[in-house]
């Protein structure tokens, strides 16, 4: 005679409690498979194996809708397959939100310690994040700015060594100007417009203010911060570079 389990000895077995064993009941994903005189449910080896998928199954991150549909599609290859993808895309899915979590608890992280912003002053916290991001996005734009600019001048000198080739000296050196006048301008044109976007904190009083362009332009600096003389506390820092 096959053997028979109560709901406590499958919930043992399983390592599940029973009130989950009853849930799976209620939902109709599994039933006993005899009812005792004595009102108590029973299961069998096909029951076990049963929670034991249904078990697997929550554990993918699979819903109640999707494992009925799964158990009741048992013959169906094509089907099984097309939800068991649709969880892959929606596991994907969560996976990359959890990354974009990840890096804004980490930049959050670092702008907590860089900024020693305390519990005092916490309520802020969203609007520096928002313009720590609005930084983000504008040194990757310099980047690309400085990529284009690098890209200009590689097709100078190319221009002018064919010019040289040709022993055409004036149009190698009107070429040569031309480029030189182009890089100069983006470069002026790129270095104002993100001074205008920047502002800095002194690391010592916590002063935000804006240097002058020429100060900006020739003090050693790091991505993220700059050498520069603080109006309050009137001594060079490396001060932090934020969005205004």
């Amino acid at each position: 005679m096959p053997e028979k389990y109560s709901i406590g000895e499958v919930a043992k077995k399983l390592n599940m409690t029973p009130r989950a064993i009853r849930f799976y009941e209620q939902k109709n994903l599994v039933n006993p498979d005899s009812i005792g005189e004595n009102g108590y449910c029973y299961y069998g080896e096909k029951q076990l194996q049963k929670l034991e998928l249904i078990n697997y199954l929550r554990y993918l991150n699979f819903s109640i809708k999707q494992i009925k549909q799964l158990l009741s599609d048992q013959n169906s290859a094509e089907s099984i397959h097309l939800l068991i993808q649709d969880q892959i895309r929606a596991d994907e899915n969560e996976i990359a939100t959890l990354r974009q979590h990840q890096k804004q608890l980490k930049r959050l992280a670092n702008t907590v310690v860089a900024r020693k912003i305390g519990s005092d002053n916490m309520i802020g916290i969203a609007q520096i994040m928002r313009k720590e991001a609005r930084l983000t996005s504008l040194r990757r734009k310099m980047w690309l700015f400085g990529l284009g600019i690098l890209l200009i001048e590689v097709v100078g000198i190319i221009s002018a060594l064919q010019f040289k080739e040709l022993d055409n000296l004036s149009a190698m050196t009107a070429s040569i100007i031309v480029m030189l006048i182009l890089v100069f301008g983006l470069t002026a044109f790129v270095t104002k417009f993100y001074y205008n976007q920047v502002e800095y904190i002194c690391p010592n009083c916590e002063t935000k203010f804006i240097p002058s362009l020429g100060k900006f332009i020739f003090s050693p600096h790091t991505p993220k911060f700059r050498k520069l003389e603080c109006p309050n506390w009137h001594h060079k820092s490396y001060c932090l570079e934020i969005a205004r």
